[in-house]
This record gives structure tokens, C-alpha cells and sequence, in this order.
């Protein structure tokens, strides 16, 4: 039966508090978590996230118009669960899009420097002249990141304040969306009762939320294997240097598995979380039982080898891998701003063998990984699916806390420097407004 999403309680009759809230819309799952905004305390990224409230409910995300219903119900049942347990009301998340069309750039600009030396009008001003330096008909930027900023021939710096000199430039990494694909988002969200305050990539997102401090600083690449793809991020000392997506994912390691069962994509799709493997040790001999549609059409038991399993998954999560390497040879980063270790996330990340391969596969270190960091929260309930939404959090919650929700952001001197990711969106926002 449809949701009726006009039906429910009014939202003002609920008890309110300063709630942040974080929404990842998945193709197979939604994900709403809530934390107190007193978590903008002092402490850093490495901080531990007070999760008060959490929400999970399987729906695909938008993208076709039979799916644009039960993604809006997806949305308001999670936010509702995460209410819930945050004993608050939820008036707007930060939201995650993690579809195909990701991708990232690395922008450069110029201005000349009017006074004696370098401020903040003149940061702005060579920030701009990046963005538009290479117009994208038909996309939204999700992110404005500054990389570094040089004063006529000198080093790139993260702070350019009091330089002297006749010109300033910046490198900045510019990540966008399709704008019919986001624009659908914000729809889908807003019909399921919130406003989006800010799209965030969600491969960023879980970067943000899996990668330590010592892997940011040597370079590492988070790749986030979910149901509709592979997302990936790259990040480095100055921030993050790359985005993007690789359409193979976990439906279609179900879709093949079920026409080798010859079962059900939601059977195989159970079957996939007990017995799939890529790799790993086990007996090519070893039988396991597993569902396939009998000559009545229903369900029914059949013996299979376990090595049936890994000869159907493992080739697919090894052509995601292959789509993610190719597309970082693509965008041909510096070797400084190179990944020099991976972090696999997402639900197919947990299949036994996924690390091997990735590192077989990648040619550098590889852990599997999760979201870090997460204080009174039930990890085991939600595990890998959390990642995007914990990364979400961080992104709110590390905000400088002069930033006002209410003025459009103005960029401050310390929003100028490579820890500027995290109030990037808001510079694209004020830029637009601006130039």
C-alpha cells in the first residue's frame, strides 16, 4: 500500500532540538542519521560523532518516475525513524548523491592583486575565475575545493594572505553531477517532508568518514562499493583531488548470480550476503544450498559448489576495480595528489576475497573499512551502509563555527586554505551569487 507522505502528524507538533541530519539516497538502501549540533564542539575531524538517531529502509533511488514514490516514502520513513531515536524534529538534512555522471576537474584561475598584497577579495576573485574557467552546460557543481594558491612565480600555498605580488592564482578540484540527476534528488527529498540544505558526492562523503588522518596525508583512495556502482574519492594533503563513478555495483553481481541460481533477484540477492565470495580460501568442492525457481515457479532448494559463487561475482567486482583504475589514469593527477593506498567500502566490500583482489588488482596497500568514529551507534545494525551518512555528519559538523546557517557563506580567512573542503559548496554558492 503507497504511503500517504501528507498523511502523517505535523512536524511542529513534535519535540525540536538542534538536530544535524545526514541522508544518503542509495539505489538499494536509504539512510538517515541524526547527532546533536553540539558536536561542533572544538576537537577535528578525528572527533567522535555523537549519533543520536538513525533511520534505514531499502528503496531505490531516484533516477525513473516509478521509483520517484517509493524513494520519497524511503526518505520519510528513515528521517522519521532517526526523529525517533533523536527525540527531535529534522527541518533539513545534508544529502548525498553517489549516481552516475560524478566527476571532478582540477580548475585553475587568475587575478591581479589590487593592493600592496594579498586578501580576501582577491582569493575570491582568482577562485572564480577557475570555476569559470571551463563551463559545464548541463551539470552542478557539488564542490569547490581550493587546492593551493600561488603568488606570480612562487610556490603554491594554502594561505596567501599578506603575499606581495602582481598576480594571484589557485588550483582548485571542481566535482559535478548531472543537474537533472541532483535536481531529482532535492525533488525526491523534499517530497518526503525536509528541505536538502547541500549535496555533497557521496564517494567524498565516505572518504571523509573512513579515511584516517595518516591516509589523507600520504594520499589514499576510498572506493565505495554499493548496489548502483563503484564511487570513489581521492584525497589528499590539500584536500580532495578527484571524484568519480563506475556504473558496476552490487546489482549486477545479483542480477548474474540469479541467472546462474535461476532464482529470483531477491532471492539471489540473500543468497549474495550469505554465501558470495570474490576470492579468499575455501574448498572448490564445498556444496551449499541455495534457492532457484522450481517447475511450478516457486522457490525452491538446490545444491550448488561454493566456487559457483566466486566464478560468477568475482569477474564483475574485478571490472568495477579495472573502470575505477582506468578512470584515475584519465584525469592524470599530479604524483603528489596520486592515492598511494586504497580504503574499499560499501556492502560488497565485505564479501571474503575483496581485499586480495582489490589489491591484486589496484597495486597498492588495501584495507576494507567502515565508518570511524561513531559514539552510541549500533555499527553491527547498519555496518558499511553508514559509511556515506557518517561522512555526511563530518562534512555538517566540521564546519567552521562562524558559518551561519541564515547568510549566504562569505568565505573567511581560514576557509581559504586547503581545510576549505569542508565549507566548499557554500564558496560555489556565494560565488554564484557574486560574480
Amino acid at each position: 500500500m503507497a504511503l500517504d507522505l501528507a498523511g502523517a502528524p505535523p512536524r511542529a507538533a513534535r519535540t525540536a532540538s538542534m538536530i544535524a541530519a545526514a541522508l544518503d539516497v542509495g539505489v538499494s538502501k536509504t539512510v538517515c542519521l541524526a547527532a546533536p549540533m553540539s558536536c561542533t564542539a572544538p576537537g577535528g575531524r578525528g572527533r567522535t560523532l555523537d549519533v543520536i538517531g538513525a533511520g534505514i529502509l531499502n528503496a531505490r533511488a531516484p533516477g525513473a518516475g516509478e521509483d520517484f514514490e517509493s524513494c520519497a516514502r524511503a526518505v520519510r520513513i528513515a528521517i522519521d525513524e532517526a526523529e525517533r531515536g533523536a527525540d527531535g524534529v529534522i527541518h533539513e538534512v545534508i544529502a548525498s548523491y553517489s549516481g552516475p555522471g560524478l566527476s571532478a576537474r582540477i580548475a585553475r584561475g587568475q587575478t591581479k592583486v589590487r593592493g600592496q598584497s594579498v586578501g580576501v577579495r582577491e582569493a575570491q576573485a582568482a577562485l572564480a575565475a577557475a570555476i569559470h574557467s571551463a563551463p559545464s552546460p548541463g551539470r552542478a557543481a557539488l564542490h569547490v575545493a581550493p587546492l593551493g594558491y600561488r603568488v606570480d612565480d612562487g610556490a603554491l600555498t594554502p594561505d596567501p594572505r599578506g603575499l606581495e605580488g602582481r598576480v594571484l592564482s589557485v588550483e582548485a578540484c571542481v566535482v559535478t553531477a548531472p543537474a537533472a540527476a541532483i535536481e531529482a534528488l532535492r525533488q525526491c527529498i523534499r517530497a518526503g517532508g525536509v528541505e536538502p540544505a547541500e549535496i555533497v558526492a557521496g564517494p567524498y562523503a565516505a572518504a571523509l568518514a573512513a579515511a584516517t588522518e595518516e591516509e589523507r596525508a600520504e594520499g589514499v583512495l576510498v572506493i565505495d562499493m554499493g548496489a548502483g556502482g563503484a564511487g570513489f574519492a581521492v584525497l589528499a594533503p590539500e584536500g580532495v583531488t578527484h571524484v568519480g563513478h563506475a556504473p558496476i555495483g552490487g546489482a549486477r553481481m545479483t542480477r548474474a548470480l540469479s541467472r546462474r541460481l535461476n532464482a529470483t533477484f531477491a532471492a539471489a540477492e540473500r543468497a549474495k550476503l550469505l554465501h558470495g565470495a570474490v576470492g579468499g580460501q575455501f574448498d572448490p568442492r564445498e556444496a551449499i544450498e541455495a534457492p532457484c525457481i522450481g517447475a511450478d515457479g516457486r522457490l525452491e532448494a538446490q545444491i550448488v559448489a561454493k566456487k559457483d559463487f566466486v566464478e560468477t561475482l568475482q569477474p564483475i567486482f574485478r571490472e568495477a576495480l579495472l573502470q575505477v583504475r582506468a578512470r584515475l589514469a584519465d584525469a592524470r593527477l599530479e604524483p603528489s595528489r596520486s592515492p598511494q593506498r586504497a580504503v574499499l567500502v560499501g556492502g560488497c566490500a565485505r564479501m571474503p576475497g575483496a581485499r586480495e583482489l582489490a589489491l591484486e588488482t589496484l597495486g597498492m596497500p588495501v584495507r576494507i573499512g567502515g565508518p570511524m568514529g561513531l559514539n552510541q551507534f549500533d555499527t553491527a545494525r547498519m555496518g558499511a551502509a553508514a559509511s556515506a551518512a557518517a561522512g555526511l555528519l563530518r562534512w555538517r559538523l566540521d564546519r567552521p563555527a562562524d558559518v551561519s546557517e541564515t547568510r549566504p557563506y562569505e568565505p573567511t580567512l581560514r576557509d581559504i586554505g586547503a581545510g576549505a573542503a569542508a565549507a566548499a559548496s557554500r564558496a560555489w554558492s556565494w560565488l554564484k551569487e557574486n560574480f
